[in-house]
């Protein structure tokens, strides 16, 4: 093998992947090996990955089906699970609602018709709530109680080793300036989607984001994530391929990304205790890049306030659930988030 190299471009350079380390006896005598011979290493990472990250016909239906299973445990195991919690104002820690939702791929009628033996998590689902969030996907769900102010969740699943990702906020009775801020929220969101179009740079796509803040919310050019998604496929996160002000990387028609934009830290006026002073929200799906854009969203799971909201307060020209002024049936929960 070394001959090989040797006698191959001059047999001088050697392309590696600099941050894969492979364990055993086996990769340590073939490393020992080349490094007796004085090769240039060269780190070719970030090539493959971009040569890699426009899918094939037959890699774009298994990410189909990943993100259609993503929606699917979300609509029909989570959302259900949270307004049952709310409606009986239960008290469940994060961590344990987030084991839940990793116990719910095991069932195959949230599955949208999968083999649970083909079906993974990505990560362990991030549930926030209560003034405590950190919007990253490398964090874990804490031991505290949900609150029922705003409440972030991500998920992402793996099926037949292709990712996908989602993320959502749900309110319960959010002030009308959560309201705003969420429907800014969803603003932005659109306008990344118009802008990943093929040939498109991602540091473009960025500052188009940055840019309606800018304009519109100045004030909220601090609270925003770092970075706005990433590629995926086999890797959930494909490092070279972040979207964020530096990136001169250009999309193309058939790479699928994961899309997250946020708000951080942002006071509640309306709240009493500590855990309602702050909150933020996240939003995020699993995107298609196209020829012309916008980007395709393949997690079809709705999320206009009207569809993550839940109201618990009287509304203006009558009362919930027969005079019930503090928590509503079931029946308006569904119709709340219907």
């Amino acid at each position: 093998m070394v001959e090989a190299l040797k006698a191959s471009k001059g047999g001088k350079r050697i392309g590696v992947f600099s941050k894969d380390k492979f364990p055993g006896d086996f990769m340590k005598s073939w490393n020992d090996c080349l490094g007796k011979e004085g090769f240039e290493k060269v780190d070719i990472s970030a090539v493959v990955a971009y040569t890699m990250a426009a899918k094939e016909d037959g890699e774009l239906q298994l990410m189909r089906k990943a993100a259609a299973i993503t929606s699917e445990v979300f609509s029909k195991f989570f959302k259900e699970r949270v307004m049952e919690i709310v409606d009986a104002d239960e008290k469940v820690r994060h961590n344990k609602l987030a084991e839940s939702v990793e116990k719910a791929i095991e069932e195959k009628k949230y599955l949208a018709g999968a083999d649970p033996s083909t079906v993974e998590m990505c990560y362990p689902p991030i549930i926030q709530s209560g003034g405590n969030y950190n919007l990253k996907f490398s964090v874990v769900s804490d031991k505290n109680h949900m609150h029922f102010g705003a409440i972030t969740c991500a998920m992402g699943i793996r099926y037949k080793s292709y990712c996908s990702n989602l993320v959502r906020t749900l309110m319960v009775d959010p002030p009308q300036e959560m309201q705003d801020h969420y429907a800014f929220l969803l603003q932005l969101q659109e306008e990344m989607l118009k802008e990943m179009r093929h040939g498109a740079r991602l540091c473009d796509v960025y500052g188009a984001v940055m840019e309606v803040v800018k304009k519109q919310k100045p004030e909220l050019l601090s609270k925003i994530t770092k970075n706005l998604g990433f590629a995926m496929g086999i890797e959930f996160r494909e490092g070279s391929l972040v979207i964020n002000s530096k990136n001169q990387q250009r999309l193309k028609k058939g790479m699928v990304f994961s899309i997250n934009v946020g708000f951080s830290d942002l006071p509640n006026k309306e709240g009493k205790k500590p855990e309602e002073r702050t909150y933020a929200m996240f939003i995020g799906d699993t995107v298609l890049v196209d020829e012309d854009g916008p980007a395709i969203i393949l997690t079809a799971v709705k999320k206009k306030v009207k569809n993550v909201g839940i109201f618990l307060k009287v509304m203006p020209g009558g009362c919930l659930g027969g005079g019930k002024t503090s928590f509503f049936s079931p029946i308006w929960a569904k119709l709340a988030f219907s």
